[in-house]
């Protein structure tokens, strides 16, 4: 993430992408109390849903960022960061770091939803309820099925496509924004993933979607590559679709997002806390060995 100083008018690009934000947030809020019967059970009406999403992921997610970084920065669509290669032990590192999160992810998760809100936000608290239980269900239709070919579409849009676009728009673009702003780093990475958290307007999630955004944050900040990142955020949601898809079909009937949150499970939740440390404990290590190595050969030329 080098020449991030050189970069001009950051806090009016940062002001313009949380303008796009709050404007998104408000039309999904809109959207959301509108009386829309959707026919979850319809396997055309959710392809189609599944089309419409993928979508907007590039209209939203991939084409803005694309622009901004090629019309507004110095270092064109190299700011981004998915240009530059990523070291393999880090980007293996990483992908398999989030896999051991899950039992941490999930004991979060089910501390989030115990949260409760003020008397006075009644009518906040049963709008963030409804909203989360669709989200719930619309989640649930779109990994119904057991055909090979539901799997890869499910993996292309619900893994693959998210894990692209978002890493691009969110620390690809508003984290290095962020970083500008603040001129520091760790400040950029936890302020883009609150932001990440909300824009999903699944608030009884919030919490461990915020962690992994600064676990995923974290890896481009040190790798400069959103490589790392993509990976990681692509095991995240190919393990769900994936067991998902298993479960349909009658292989497997653990429920994935239920590990750590039983009761003696806790020791699931410690082991995955301490592997999610040292995952980001040695890709940090490696990548500073790597900077410094880099420095010491320009320093030798």
């Amino acid at each position: 993430m080098e020449n991030i100083e050189q970069e001009r008018h950051s806090w009016l690009k940062l002001s313009l992408i949380l303008l796009v934000l709050l404007f998104l947030g408000v039309l999904t809020y809109l959207s959301s109390l509108l009386d829309v019967k959707i026919n979850l059970d319809d396997a055309n009406e959710i392809f189609k849903m599944k089309l419409e999403q993928l979508i907007r992921v590039i209209i939203i997610f991939i084409l803005p960022p694309m622009l901004f970084s090629i019309f507004w920065t110095k270092q064109g669509i190299h700011y981004l960061g998915f240009t530059t290669r990523p070291a393999i032990g880090t980007a293996l590192i990483a992908g398999i770091g989030i896999f051991l999160a899950m039992p941490l992810i999930n004991w979060l998760a089910e501390i989030n939803q115990t949260m409760h809100l003020p008397a006075a936000f009644s009518g906040m608290e049963a709008w963030m309820k409804q909203s989360e239980a669709l989200a719930g269900d619309i989640t649930e239709a779109f990994t119904k099925g057991t055909s090979a070919g539901i799997l890869i579409l499910n993996l292309f849009v619900i893994a693959f496509m998210a894990a692209v676009s978002e890493e691009i728009f969110f620390r690809g673009m508003l984290q290095k924004v962020l970083i500008e702003c603040t001129k520091n780093k760790h400040i950029g990475v936890w302020i883009g993933a609150a932001l990440f958290s909300a824009f999903h307007m699944q608030f009884y999630g919030f919490l461990p979607r915020m962690l992994m955004g600064a676990y995923l944050g974290y890896l481009f900040v040190w790798s400069g590559s959103l490589w790392p990142g993509m990976i990681a955020h692509f095991v995240n949601n190919g393990v769900a679709v994936f067991f998902a898809w298993l479960s349909n079909k009658g292989i497997v009937g653990v429920n994935v997002d239920k590990i750590g949150t039983e009761q003696n499970e806790w020791i699931y939740v410690l082991i995955s806390t301490i592997m999610v440390s040292a995952s980001l404990i040695l890709i940090y290590r490696s990548e500073k060995r790597k900077k410094d190595n880099e420095q010491m050969e320009d320093l030798a030329v």
